[in-house]
């Protein structure tokens, strides 16, 4: 029988992991200090998770179906599989936004990505409606 005596690669490699997720972690919180950041942070997973949702009703009508040409077929294919690896590359987006950018920069990405997620639901909500 062989026994890990904890000195090593591994452990290392362990230490490794650990320390580049604190740092991230820390990253994360140092972006969400502002409150701008905060609330934008949180309009852009609203709007994500509002998008999801109102695509999926709109599509389970039959009434509606995918405007875009790219994401149309994976939607096709597997509907479920398709809006989750949605929602988390948008969670790799906003993580990115948060990591990668600082200060007014990062303010502005927000505040765009904001926006666009916003959008999307309203005006899919609308064509529901028969307002679009």
């Amino acid at each position: 029988m062989v026994r890990a005596t904890g000195t090593g690669s591994g452990l290392a490699a362990q230490r490794g992991i650990r320390g580049a997720l604190a740092r991230l972690a820390l990253a994360i919180r140092a972006a969400l200090t502002s409150p701008a950041g905060r609330w934008l942070s949180l309009a852009f997973l609203c709007g994500q998770l509002l998008d999801v949702y109102t695509t999926h009703v709109a599509l389970a009508s039959g009434r509606f179906q995918e405007a875009n040409p790219v994401f149309a077929p994976a939607l096709a294919s597997n509907e479920v599989l398709a809006l989750l690896v949605k929602l988390a590359l948008a969670g790799l987006v906003l993580l990115a936004a948060l990591t990668k950018l600082s200060g007014t920069r990062r303010t502005v990405v927000l505040g765009v990505l904001a926006f666009i997620s916003l959008e999307a639901p309203i005006t899919n909500g609308l064509r529901m409606a028969g307002l679009l």
